[in-house]
């Protein structure tokens, strides 16, 4: 039997030949066994029994393949909160904590808040553990998805009420009125695609990333509707990909020309949320 160390080198170097970087190996062994660095140098000396080989070769190939690491393990932290992930819904990044914690400074106790197109949940799910007096709404489109948000809220015991529908249509339907809206909605245009990694493209749900419209058919949708559901004062957050901020403030400008667009930008140096209060 092979220790943990051993097997771990071996992937490293298929992980090199394969092009990727040599982390991912680490990162798949310690996220598959639920190790902390730590936990692995506790037990790198250890040899590994068949399950332990096998469950870990299973998951290497599909890695390989380059399936990414957090439908492998099947979760993904957000915020120091662990969310279960699958193939029906985006990865949640980091920057979208940025996003988050942007738009929670804005949020009053006690106001009536809605994540549009909510995917894992992650975005609803850390406001309502943030701020517990928060009444929080979090939409999506597609059911199976929905059913991953509510699974995590469970988990995570967030009280998040779930509605199904696209974009605000839910909302304006149950006369639901909102002291805040923040969304990551799919924002990529689709000639964008040759340009993304491998391991996103093919695996990750291409309905949470592309958008009609050069990306910004989903915002479009979304500012439509927002006077059949905005409290006077309510405060809106989107993240945006990193080019579009001016053309979609300059959208908002022109239809709602009485509001007062900032662009903001993400740790980066990115402009990659736009805000304003209605």
């Amino acid at each position: 039997m092979a220790s943990f160390k051993d097997t771990l080198q071996e992937a490293i170097e298929l992980t090199k030949e394969k092009g990727f970087e040599q982390s991912r190996a680490e990162w798949l062994m310690l996220d598959l066994f639920k190790w902390s660095r730590t936990d692995y140098l506790m037990h790198m000396y250890d040899e590994m029994s068949q399950a332990e080989e096998a469950k870990f070769s299973l998951a290497l190939d599909r890695m390989l393949l380059g399936e990414p690491i957090q439908y492998i393990v099947g979760f993904q932290s957000f915020y120091g909160y662990q969310l279960q992930v699958n193939s029906q819904c985006l990865i949640p990044r980091p920057e979208t904590e940025e996003v988050m914690l942007h738009f929670l400074e804005h949020c009053k106790d006690g106001s009536t808040i809605a994540d549009i197109g909510t995917g894992s949940g992650a975005i609803a799910i850390v406001l309502k553990k943030l701020n517990p007096t928060l009444n929080v709404i979090a939409t999506d489109l597609i059911e199976d998805t929905l059913e991953v948000a509510s699974d995590n809220a469970h988990q995570l015991k967030a009280d998040i009420r779930f509605l199904k529908g696209n974009a605000l249509k839910p909302l304006i339907k149950e006369n639901i009125k909102l002291d805040g809206l923040i969304s990551n909605p799919p924002y990529i245009d689709q000639t964008e695609m040759k340009d993304m990694e491998d391991t996103v493209v093919k695996y990750e749900p291409h309905i949470a990333l592309f958008a009609e419209d050069e990306g910004y058919e989903i915002y479009e949708m979304i500012l439509d509707d927002l006077p059949k559901v905005l409290n006077k004062g309510a405060y809106v957050t989107f993240e945006i990909g990193y080019n579009q901020g001016e053309i979609l403030k300059a959208r908002i400008i022109n239809k709602y020309p009485h509001v007062n667009v900032n662009l903001l930008k993400d740790i980066n140096g990115l402009n990659r949320m736009i805000s304003f209060k209605w």
